[in-house]
């Protein structure tokens, strides 16, 4: 009999701990549950046909600098990403009501979005350090601090005094079923571009979406986006062929 009440002792002890170790689940517990069998370097989906879209688009910040002669314009930005991980979902309830983490980017598969008219080639990516955020559903944001080097080759429509940039964002090796670059919203995202730049104005940012066939590839799109810069000249007393 005292052997029956101590087992039962144990038990009752052992169920107390598991459900005071239920409600205490932390941030590292969850990160280690999600993390335990995830590999970054695939693109996480549950079916190799499945597509992943991804939600992009760029917000301006200020012109470093504009180089006419050369054709080259450098613009910090904000690089603003989302897409959907199959393999990083959790349910709140069973981890203390946690419904989103910050990590380090560098934790998770991330799109290889790439500006096409980059120069030089390290331009090519975002670098930064900052974090993502994941949410319980499996959605991933990440929002990199990008300083953008493109060309710009002169556009036979170029105006006088005015300055026109194309730049080119798409997937560098994924074609448009495994990677589906979607603008993240109609309109541009310019409220926080700070309007210091000595010689040029911003103008106006459009953006829009096309699909690119390669010969190299029959039956496969690659999707590119265009943002298209318009910036003018402060001083209109300086003419662009002096520059070009």
């Amino acid at each position: 009999m005292l052997f029956l009440f101590a087992v039962l002792g144990c038990l009752v002890a052992s169920s107390v701990r598991e459900v005071t170790a239920g409600n205490v689940f932390t941030e590292r517990d969850l990160r280690r549950h999600i993390f335990a069998d995830y590999d970054k370097n695939v693109r996480p989906v549950l079916h190799p046909d499945n597509t992943i879209t991804v939600a992009a688009s760029i917000s301006p910040i200020s012109i470093t600098e504009l180089d006419p002669k050369n054709q080259v314009l450098v613009m910090d930005t904000f690089l603003k990403m989302k897409w959907n991980d199959d393999f990083l979902k959790w349910d709140p309830t069973e981890f203390n009501n946690i419904s989103t983490l910050r990590l380090p980017n560098s934790q998770v598969w991330k799109p290889d979005l790439s500006v096409y008219t980059a120069t030089p080639d390290d331009a090519l990516f975002p670098t930064s350090n900052t974090n993502i955020i994941l949410y319980h559903d499996g959605t991933v944001l990440w929002v990199p601090f990008f300083t953008i080097k493109s060309r710009c080759p002169l556009l036979k429509r170029q105006e006088k005094n005015y300055f026109e940039c194309v730049i080119k964002i798409g997937s560098w090796t994924y074609s448009g079923k495994l990677l589906n670059p979607q603008l993240y919203s109609p309109e541009v995202d310019v409220q926080d571009f700070i309007d210091s730049n000595p010689d040029w104005k911003l103008v106006s940012v459009k953006s829009d979406r096309q699909s690119k066939f390669y010969p190299c590839c029959p039956g496969e799109d690659y999707p590119v986006m265009h943002f298209n810069v318009t910036l003018k000249r402060r001083w209109p007393s300086m003419s662009m062929d002096n520059q070009v």
